[in-house]
């Protein structure tokens, strides 16, 4: 068989330059399921076993552990882990000597807004981009600032990407794991009303502005628009239910104080989430609107960056039965400076951001303080802010938590909150957010232990090795002379990868 062949028989693309033997070889996402794959001259029947690889000499972090597992082995067998241990015998599989470098799980981003990446963020839709070109600003920030920094699998928690995800998944684009909401359900005048305010009243009322037209929103009043609203969302594949439950900072009309929905529409959502295996998150950030949403069955709850300390031990009181959801570097960072927050916000929303900013750091606090289950997103959308995506990790140890707890918010807490969308789940076979036996081969190799030291996560020189459901999208670790371990792209391509 020839070398051309034989990469095709595994499921490789390649370029003209790789086939003539040339110094790069350029391999599209979805084939590199055999990128570790020996090299073997042999039947159908071998063929169609699944790769095997090996990594030996790695010091890992399960996802959950204070400390890393020294010395250990990883088996990856197709597209999940079949074997963890210190001495795995796997004759057939292609090693990989990790030389000591730290493993961790992929990155879980648990608050993403993969359409809401115009330059000038939500309302760029009304005035200057259509649902195409947010399209295309997702796609290249999923594969560019996402994937190819590690962040092996999203949250999306308002937008409609579930074309973008499907295209993922099929192997026709490159990108990470995409759980997503669906357009977020908000009433008239709260978080997700995104239209201008002279739009008028019967766009608004069928839906037509571009937002609610891309479904990246829904503003509806009532339970029975709320019922339709979900049953569509959950309809064209959302794995779990986003709702408004109180006023915002990136959105016109709501101040703070205010509630969102209704008690008997978040009750409607609540249910028709429950009746099809899932759960429902929310955006709010104060007592009242906190303790509503618990009371009704509210399970994920975002931002809270205005809670007290009663409410705070009320959450802590439910285990795991619901989480916060950290968004660190946007509310510390930037929310907590006037000067600091985007060039698209109005004066107003730029005094919102500043109250939330000064709240985070005591929420954030509070919820160390009473070991809340806690989960963390990026909240990031528009650029540059997309661009630092990883920032929102080591802003959790700004904010007092260890680097283990930072780390633990990204992936093993994430992983189990995933699970929560039950028969929604995209991804059912396997765990996700850890390092163990059934789970999803989404792993990273870092030079380094950000154990010691959570800033090296920043360097992207120091991330080595990019592996998601079995496919290896990033390796600087293998000699590129080897056919099966050369660069997935070149360090002069500033992370373009090649489609």
């Amino acid at each position: 068989m020839s070398f051309k062949s034989m990469l095709k028989s595994c499921g490789f693309a390649v370029t003209v330059s790789a086939i003539l033997g040339l110094s790069s070889l350029t391999v599209t996402g979805s084939a590199l399921s055999a990128a570790a794959a020996p090299a073997k001259s042999a039947g159908a029947t071998e063929e169609n076993k699944p790769v095997r690889i090996l990594f030996t000499n790695v010091n890992i972090f399960d996802g959950f552990s204070d400390r890393l597992a020294k010395g250990m082995s990883v088996l990856v067998e197709g597209n999940h882990i079949k074997e963890v241990g210190e001495s795995i015998k796997a004759p057939d599989a292609y090693v990989v000597d990790g030389a000591g470098r730290t493993m961790t799980p992929g990155l879980i981003d648990m608050h993403q807004h993969v359409m809401l990446n115009p330059p000038e963020g939500t309302a760029s839709y009304q005035t200057r981009w259509d649902g195409a070109a947010g399209g295309a600003f997702a796609q290249h920030h999923l594969v560019n600032n996402i994937l190819l920094k590690g962040i092996t699998t999203v949250r999306d928690i308002a937008g409609d990407p579930l074309d973008i995800a499907k295209a993922i998944d099929m192997g026709q684009l490159p990108g990470p794991r995409v759980y997503s909401s669906g357009g977020a359900i908000s009433q008239t005048g709260g978080h997700g009303d995104w239209a201008g305010r002279n739009v008028p009243e019967d766009i608004l009322h069928n839906h037509k502005d571009m937002s609610q037209a891309t479904q990246n929103t829904w503003v509806v009043n009532g339970p029975d628009q709320v019922t339709e609203a979900v049953r569509m969302n959950l309809r064209r594949g959302a794995a779990f239910i986003k709702i408004m439950g109180g006023g915002g900072v990136a959105s016109e009309f709501d101040p703070l104080e205010i509630m969102g929905l209704a008690k008997d529409e978040v009750a409607r959502a609540v249910e028709i989430a429950a009746d099809n295996g899932t759960y429902v998150a929310t955006h709010a950030y104060h007592d009242d609107s906190y303790n509503r949403l618990l009371d009704l069955g509210v399970r994920s709850f975002e931002h809270g960056f205005l809670v007290t300390e009663p409410t705070v031990k009320r959450m802590a009181a439910k285990g795991q039965e619901v989480v916060w959801s950290f968004q660190c570097f946007m509310s510390v960072n930037t929310f907590g400076d006037y000067d600091a927050m985007p060039g698209f916000f109005t004066h107003e929303q730029k005094v919102k951001g500043v109250a939330v900013g000064k709240g985070a750091r005591n929420a954030a606090k509070l919820m160390n303080k009473h070991n809340v289950f806690t989960i963390g997103g990026s909240d990031m959308f528009g650029i540059p802010f997309v661009e630092r995506i990883k920032e929102d990790i080591t802003c959790n140890v700004d904010a007092g938590y260890t680097p283990a707890q930072a780390l633990k918010h990204w992936t093993g807490n994430a992983g189990i909150v995933l699970k929560w969308s039950g028969p929604k789940d995209p991804y059912p076979t396997y765990e996700l957010g850890t390092i163990k036996k059934g789970a999803y081969a989404d792993l990273l190799l870092w030079d380094g232990n950000p154990l010691d030291d959570i800033k090296l996560i920043l360097d992207e020189e120091k991330l080595n090795f990019i592996m998601k459901d079995g496919l290896v999208f990033k390796n600087t670790m293998v000699e590129a002379d080897h056919p099966y371990f050369r660069p997935a792209r070149a360090p002069s391509t500033r992370g373009q990868y090649p489609l």
